[in-house]
């Protein structure tokens, strides 16, 4: 046995790394897909719940959903930069 063949190198199996990356990626763009046609979707029943509304109560609502929306949209964007790789 020589030096050369004692230590195994990485290059043994770059498949296995590989096939787990695109595992990973795959999983994450099916979270992604699936989280977006819930949003969809939950956005599509809000919409439909207010379709009964006269226009002061949609007025009303609307006003506490932008302030809503608004916090929310700002939570998304801090849990995007919380996943980012290298956050602390």
């Amino acid at each position: 046995m020589t030096i050369l063949t004692a230590f195994p190198t990485s290059a043994t199996r770059p498949w296995v790394w590989r096939t787990a990356r695109w595992l990973a990626r795959g999983r994450r763009l099916a979270n992604r897909l699936f989280a977006a046609a819930i949003a969809r979707h939950a956005r599509h029943a809000a919409r439909v719940a207010t379709y009964p509304l006269d226009d002061r109560e949609r007025e009303d609502i609307e006003r506490v959903r932008a302030q809503i929306d608004t916090r929310l949209e700002e939570l998304a964007q801090m849990r995007a930069r919380m996943q980012q790789p290298g956050w602390h």
